[in-house]
């Protein structure tokens, strides 16, 4: 496994562990955090960790990398992410809080020359996970 899949790995591990000083540490500090699923690009390291601490506030979950590799610039990560919703992310009723989710994303990275995440762009199976919270999509 290469260097840079192997920084994927603890990227994502501090992510799930909410270890936000130390995911910081892995970003350059002009990264992008692409979602298609928001009305823009995320951009900076402070305004990433913003979205993903979000993520916690809203979900209680654990993700599994089921497969990762990568070449050059690229690295690609395929997830599986499974958990339960504490109160609504926004725009969903309070109907979802309680819900189990289990669904699959890819999410793909690039990285600079001094190997710090440029850009990560995540690629969610939001139809299914919609499907599990019982809101229209």
């Amino acid at each position: 496994m290469s260097e840079r899949c192997e920084i994927v790995g603890r990227f994502l591990a501090a992510f799930w562990d909410s270890r936000w000083e130390e995911l910081m540490g892995y970003l350059a500090d002009g990264a992008v955090y692409v979602d298609p699923l928001l009305p823009e690009p995320v951009r900076g390291k402070e305004a990433i960790r913003d979205v993903l601490a979000y993520c916690h506030e809203w979900g209680s979950y654990r993700g599994e990398i089921t497969t990762v590799f990568g070449e050059g610039a690229f690295v690609a990560a395929e997830l599986r992410i499974r958990g339960s919703v504490k109160k609504p992310p926004e725009g969903m009723s309070e109907a979802v809080v309680g819900r189990s989710f289990d669904f699959l994303e890819a999410d793909v990275f690039e990285f600079d020359e001094s190997d710090r995440i440029v850009r990560e762009t995540i690629y969610a199976d939001a139809l299914t996970l919609m499907h599990q919270l019982g809101e229209p999509f």
